[in-house]
């Protein structure tokens, strides 16, 4: 039974996401409890700009997860060594650029004005910023062995070393902050960056050569990829960079929003609330990463029987969610009072709206999941493009008719409603027309 569990890739990537929620949670409330609102907002801000540099690649890793399995399928195993071998190469390119470019723009705007940081100079705001933006470039590189897991289907791998690195960092972070507590906020923000990046690197480093070994993969090839085969890569990739840009957008932007409407001060009752709803998020995310491949794999060999029955699991299970999530939304109070230390103040209404937000985002995202597996991508860029276009005026304007940090959920919401109607009902059409190419 054990084995059968520890065998079943769906089911240990939501246990170690689980695992990696538990540690995140612990370790938001040392690290508040160390840095205090303003200096713990304006790390959210920093660290939402580590989501976003990840999500510049044009794409390349998640065509990974796409292709691959192509490939595979195909059998065209020295391609697939070239492939990899030219990510790795272009995703290097790519860091160089964004660190660069980062650092350009650090040295010409004023961040500290932009986000309304008025407790520290605008000197340590850009150095804060352009050190994570080092760790995150060099992490940006090493983080591919987590799209090359999924593309292999050995998702729960993938899961496992981001488990591994959140229990690290926590322990890191509380053996400092056990044994540096009284130093001054710009050497706790900055002894925080360090130990997140360089521990990440670490844990990246590690199961990149874990990869290679595991499926005695190399990438010593004489084949050279071709220039139309790349072309077609860069191609999807585009695609999945507009994706993944607008779904930042749409989703991590929000504390940049808080920040510049209010404060960073604001932020935190914010964060506190979303990362509480993002822990069912990040253990369903985790569970159904692998079947992005899985999607691929059966699309390619037109198996329209075993995507319908998954999507037919999937609408029962989502049953279950609403219940567990309801219940999460009851008890949500209860968990952020013993979760964080000092009493924070949470808006009226924030937990219920980010509880649907949660629900709405968990039945699109499965959904989008199929659309991304098969390289449909088209009715997908253009509902997330339509979705950003309005995301952020509409946040303004629910701002401005005095609705608070709520605003940016509200817009949230409404977008969101637009996404459960329409994606599920492109992925059944699509299935469907599988019966007349078979």
């Amino acid at each position: 039974m054990l084995k059968r569990i520890s065998d079943n890739h769906l089911i240990m990537s939501g246990i170690y996401k689980g695992i990696s929620g538990i540690s995140l949670f612990v370790s938001i409330r040392i690290l508040l409890d160390y840095l205090g609102d303003e200096n713990y907002g304006l790390w959210v801000l920093v660290f939402t700009l580590f989501q976003l540099v990840l999500l510049m690649d044009f794409g390349i890793q998640s065509s990974l997860k796409t292709k691959i399995p192509v490939l595979v399928h195909e059998e065209k195993f020295e391609l697939i060594k070239s492939y990899i071998k030219s990510t790795y190469k272009i995703s290097g390119y790519i860091a160089i650029f964004i660190f660069l470019s980062f650092f350009l723009l650090s040295l010409v705007i004023d961040l500290k004005s932009i986000f309304n940081i008025d407790f520290h100079s605008n000197l340590f705001v850009s150095f804060l910023f352009i050190l994570n933006v080092f760790f995150f470039c060099i992490n940006f590189v090493a983080n591919i062995h987590k799209s090359l897991y999924v593309a292999y289907l050995k998702g729960k791998y993938s899961e496992e070393s981001l488990a591994v690195n959140q229990i690290g960092l926590l322990v890191l972070f509380f053996l400092f902050i056990t044994f540096f507590p009284k130093i001054n906020a710009t050497e706790k923000l900055i002894a925080i960056s360090i130990i997140n990046g360089l521990f990440t690197f670490l844990v990246n480093l590690f199961y990149t050569f874990r990869f290679f070994k595991m499926t005695s993969l190399n990438l010593v090839t004489k084949l050279k990829t071709g220039s139309e085969f790349l072309k077609g890569i860069l191609k999807l990739g585009f695609k999945y960079m507009i994706i993944q840009v607008c779904f930042a957008l749409m989703f991590y932007s929000d504390n940049y929003i808080i920040s510049s409407a209010f404060n960073p001060e604001s932020v935190s009752p914010y964060e506190v609330v979303s990362k509480l709803f993002q822990f069912p998020l990040m253990i369903l995310f985790a569970a159904i990463s692998p079947l992005w491949s899985m999607f691929a794999k059966n699309y390619i060999e037109k198996n329209k029987s075993a995507l319908l029955n998954s999507f037919k699991k999937f609408n029962y299970f989502f049953i279950v969610i609403c219940v567990l999530v309801s219940i999460g939304m009851i008890i949500s109070p209860f968990i952020i009072s013993i979760w964080i230390k000092e009493a924070i103040v949470i808006p009226t209404y924030l937990i219920l709206l980010t509880g649907i937000v949660t629900l709405l985002r968990i039945f699109a995202t499965f959904y989008s999941f199929f659309l991304n597996g098969i390289g449909n991508l088209n009715t997908y860029i253009s509902i997330l493009v339509i979705s950003v276009l309005v995301k952020i005026p509409l946040s303004y304007f629910f701002v401005d008719l005095g609705f608070g940090i709520n605003s940016v959920v509200i817009s949230t919401l409404i977008l969101m409603l637009l996404w459960v109607l329409i994606i599920p009902y492109k992925c059944y059409a699509l299935v469907n027309k599988l019966s007349e190419n078979e």
